[in-house]
């Protein structure tokens, strides 16, 4: 799964709608949308922080240690 469509998940299964993760790292409400809508792909660290808003953690685990709840990044 892309990044963005990534984060889109966690927050629709966090039920945090896109437009606060923006305010929340002291972006405008639309920096995600603007972000996604450019194809732009997030740097490591502030896919962190966004993936924080949406109360998740960025990690890397061994492929066979992945739960099953895990939402993945190709």
């Amino acid at each position: 799964m892309h990044a963005n469509d990534a984060l889109r998940q966690a927050a629709t299964t966090a039920g945090v709608p896109i437009t606060h993760i923006g305010p929340a790292l002291g972006k405008a409400p639309n920096y995600v949308s603007n972000s996604t809508s450019r194809g732009s792909t997030p740097r490591c660290d502030t896919m962190a922080a966004m993936l924080n808003v949406c109360g998740y953690v960025l990690v890397a685990v061994p492929r066979e240690d992945v739960p099953a709840t895990a939402i993945k990044l190709d």
